[in-house]
């Protein structure tokens, strides 16, 4: 799907992650990345 956001982003998919600090650790935003989406940390 492209998007202006998905463009400026350089992601496949107009999904942003998210950060979940103390929740979730990189392996989140690394599977989000990896599926096309925008992982955050934070």
């Amino acid at each position: 799907m492209k998007t202006e956001v998905t463009e400026l982003l350089g992601i496949e998919y107009p999904i942003i992650q998210g950060g979940m600090a103390w929740v979730a650790e990189y392996h989140l935003a690394a599977g989000v990345s990896n599926a096309g989406g925008l992982g955050l940390i934070g």
